[in-house]
């Protein structure tokens, strides 16, 4: 049997645009990943495994901070978006928002952080929990962007953001003053400045509408049961490894989690372009649009997951060097439950729609538990491989439950999911649309 048809595409002066947005979005990507690389690569040989796993750890208790503290926000603009009234109050009350909750997580994370009886380098921890505001509001100010279609407001953020980090690093390591102080110190600073590029087409006022205020922390409220697990999911390894472990074994881990992520890299774009037409179109036709959108995305990961396999082992042990060579490993096994993860994400996008805050949190509950069980029982046994193994079994089974779930909830077959001869070609004209596009 033949394979169902895609639904309308674009034509025209919107096609044009769609792919020249397109285009300059997987720039930015494939320019973040170079130079999130690069800061790995820096940071890995100036500190060695014991001081990049203390700064990893430093960045996953801020990190965490944020996504306990905001409050699923970003999850509820989306929702309220459907509704075009509430569009110009989402928009305003994104800054203060983000600034606000930041504050509060921050203030929470530095109590819990120095409980009596816990050894912490207070000032190094300080810098890293002074991102957490900025992080915050650049989650909300960025997904309002998105909404709005403004992708190359938030590529200039993410851009300059990622170029002062890198530069400074550069100076610094050249001088052979880098530390895990300093490194997180650029590392909040280069937050700041992402932000203050995404305010400039901001209307940045006092919040007008005070009702979708409350309506907007109900709603993110509902779903943050959800947020937490899905954030914790993807972290708390990190955190499970540090206490069953060493430093050093975190500093492997976290080169091999580096790479494996960067597969979502091409994913990632394809979803921010996608998500206003699943958001503001009718039900049927989000729900046709997430399904060509996850073929296409399925076949974006299967061949990043490739060029991983060839390519990855030799380029980061060239990279970093022998002392992080048992980071090959874990990053190979990781791989696999983060390319599903990425492919799945149109999926977890439009299931936004159902508005079923309680069975999203449990679904990414009962993921957080399989993992949270594995590690415990596969690191005493595995070390490192065993907690990227863990990651791998509950991406893959989260992944497998959104993409059932959309195809079950949009009344269609699983085959109509499976890529084929029509998402590669569909791809190529894509690529060459790029290419003329620059």
């Amino acid at each position: 049997m033949s394979a169902p048809p895609l639904p309308p595409v674009m034509t025209g002066r919107g096609r044009d645009a769609t792919v020249t947005r397109l285009a300059h979005l997987l720039l930015t990507r494939l320019t973040l990943v170079v130079a999130g690389g690069l800061t790995s690569v820096i940071v890995a040989r100036a500190l060695g495994p014991g001081d990049r796993g203390a700064y990893w750890v430093i960045v996953t208790i801020a990190t965490t901070a944020t996504a306990a503290g905001n409050l699923s926000v970003e999850k509820s603009q989306t929702t309220l978006w459907a509704e075009e009234g509430n569009r110009p109050a989402v928009t305003a009350n994104a800054l203060w928002l983000g600034l606000a909750a930041g504050t509060v997580a921050a203030v929470a994370a530095f109590a819990a952080v120095f409980l009596p009886g816990t050894a912490t380098d207070r000032s190094t921890v300080v810098w890293g929990l002074a991102a957490v505001p900025v992080m915050m509001a650049i989650v909300y100010v960025n997904n309002v962007h998105v909404l709005h279609a403004r992708t190359g407001v938030v590529n200039r953020g993410s851009l300059a953001g990622a170029a002062l980090q890198c530069s400074a690093l550069v100076a610094l390591g050249s001088l052979g003053r880098l530390t895990v102080e300093w490194v997180v110190i650029i590392w909040t600073v280069s937050a700041v400045t992402n932000l203050l590029l995404l305010l400039p087409p901001l209307p940045v006022r006092r919040p007008y509408d005070r009702r979708l205020v409350r309506r907007t922390l109900s709603c993110g409220l509902r779903y943050h049961p959800g947020s937490v697990c899905h954030f914790l999911l993807l972290r708390l390894d990190v955190l499970i490894l540090n206490a069953m472990s060493t430093p050093a074994a975190v500093g492997i881990y976290s080169m091999a989690v580096t790479p494996a992520e960067l597969l979502r890299a091409m994913t990632d774009a394809v979803v921010q372009i996608t998500l206003p037409r699943q958001m503001e179109s009718s039900q049927e036709t989000a729900a046709a649009y997430t399904a060509r959108t996850i073929r296409i995305t399925v076949v974006l990961a299967t061949v990043s997951i490739t060029l991983l396999y060839l390519a990855g082992p030799f380029l980061v042990i060239a990279a970093t060097g022998p002392a992080f060579r048992g980071c090959v490993t874990p990053m190979l096994v990781l791989a696999p439950g983060v390319a599903a993860a990425a492919a799945a994400r149109p999926a977890a996008a439009y299931l936004l729609r159902l508005n079923l805050p309680i069975a999203t949190s449990l679904m990414y509950g009962a993921a957080l538990l399989v993992n949270l069980t594995l590690n415990i029982l596969l690191i005493p046994r595995m070390g490192v491989a065993g907690c990227a193994l863990a990651s791998t079994v509950a991406y893959t089974a989260l992944a497998a439950t959104q993409v059932i779930w959309f195809a079950r909830s949009a009344g269609m077959p699983l085959r109509r999911l499976i890529p084929g001869a029509a998402e590669v070609h569909e791809i190529t004209r894509r690529v060459r649309g790029l290419l003329r596009a620059d």
